[in-house]
């Protein structure tokens, strides 16, 4: 009982929102369009044909786990109405699903506020993320950020906790969550560089200081073997994960495809400065230079950079920032709701810069720093910039709490 009343105030948060989940679940119909419609062909596909694509054959489009995820859930609807079940009430209760999901999403955001300062920091990331409102919507849609979010802030747990216990087990889960993440969205398979490169940095910064988990840790040397044996069990968990969809490309098309084939598109739709040129135009040029959306994506900007330099730079630097972020992806129509997204977004990316040195912190706003990096080499739009504004929900309170303690230890001084 003692502990349930010490996270008394984050339990009375998660019940605020169940019950304003549900509702919105209960409210939501189902409309099917752009990416919805390609997630729900493919998962059809996985379960009256037995194989993932989105057309009349296999594919390695998009990575596999959230169609995957998809079909699943219809499968279970399935059993549990004895098949008498239409696509439209199977879609809506995915959707219930995923409202579950964000709920769970919710605890992982107050355990990875907890692990980073307290229960307090927790406390008020997790309000934080309930009052940003597309918290609350991503469930009732058929796409990728469903299941992304609760599986990316799942690997920041696990490996925040890993860097703080020093536990190998732990290192290998933050590479098998890390691998489960990268097969719903690919762009953040880089994160495992960035997670060594942190997980080096942080035992430096603990060398010959004293821990609570650990008292005082000795000097360390990159010959340790602790660093190696678990960092080589992290990436060990990442590989084992994404083996399967490898072995499986390379049988299907007799190669490897690492990750998936379409980031040929979204790239060549950001390539052009402040879309002066439609992006059908584009793709129809590259047709008739019989070059993949790729290849001409690359080939237009590195024209761009050499004869329009300060245009193509500015567009790629600072000019993509307004389409990712000024503007929230969905509730744009409240006009309170906007004045309250700009304020996350703007203190959010303080609070990114601000803990960019900060232990364990900087795991989120370095990785958050790198997604942001990702996001403006492809299409900009709000969309993609809403995993962002998650993480930087979690360090607006990490920063106010260490704010107010350096405040209070200054009082104290003066007294």
């Amino acid at each position: 009982m003692k502990r349930l009343r010490a996270h008394a105030p984050f339990l009375i948060v998660l019940v605020v929102a169940g019950i304003m989940r549900l509702y919105l679940w209960k409210r939501t119909g189902v409309d099917l369009w752009g990416d919805m419609l390609r997630y729900n062909a493919m998962a059809w596909n996985l379960l009256q044909h037995g194989y993932l694509g989105y057309a009349s054959g296999p594919d390695a489009f998009v990575t596999p786990l959230y169609p995957m995820f998809i079909a699943f859930l219809y499968k279970l609807s399935m059993i549990l109405h004895g098949g008498s079940v239409t696509s439209i009430r199977m879609v809506h209760q995915v959707y219930l699903a995923q409202q579950v999901l964000s709920l769970f999403m919710l605890v992982l955001i107050y355990m990875l506020g907890t692990l980073l300062r307290s229960k307090w920091v927790g406390f008020w990331a997790a309000l934080l993320s309930v009052i940003y409102l597309p918290n609350g919507f991503i469930g009732l849609m058929l796409l990728t950020e469903a299941l992304f979010m609760p599986l990316l802030i799942a690997t920041f747990v696990a490996f925040i906790y890993a860097q703080k216990s020093q536990k190998a087990w732990a290192y290998a889960v933050s590479g098998i969550l890390l691998g489960l993440t990268t097969l719903v969205r690919p762009t953040v398979l880089p994160l495992i560089a960035l997670f060594v490169l942190l997980d080096l940095w942080q035992r430096f910064t603990d060398s010959g200081t004293r821990t609570p988990m650990h008292g005082t840790v000795r000097a360390f040397s990159l010959k340790d073997p602790a660093f190696w044996r678990s960092n080589t069990l992290m990436i060990a968990g990442l590989v084992i994960t994404m083996l399967p969809w490898w072995i499986r490309n390379e049988i299907d098309f007799h190669h490897l495809i690492l990750l998936s084939t379409e980031s040929g598109n979204p790239l060549l739709a950001g390539a052009d400065p402040y879309f002066q040129v439609s992006i059908n135009q584009l793709i129809q040029a590259s047709r008739a230079l019989h070059e993949s959306q790729e290849t001409f994506a690359i080939h237009y900007m590195l024209q761009g950079f050499a004869h329009h330099f300060w245009l193509f730079a500015g567009w790629y630097i600072f000019g993509k920032l307004p389409y990712l972020f000024w503007t929230p992806w969905v509730y744009a129509y409240i006009k309170t709701f906007v004045l309250y997204h700009r304020v996350v977004v703007i203190v959010g990316a303080i609070a990114m810069i601000a803990t960019l040195a900060r232990p364990y912190a900087r795991v989120i706003s370095w990785s958050a720093l790198f997604l942001l990096g990702v996001q403006m080499v492809f299409l900009p739009i709000t969309r993609y910039g809403y995993p962002i504004i998650v993480l930087w929900s979690v360090l607006i309170p990490v920063v106010a709490e260490c704010m107010w303690s350096r405040l209070k230890a200054k009082r104290g001084v003066r007294l």
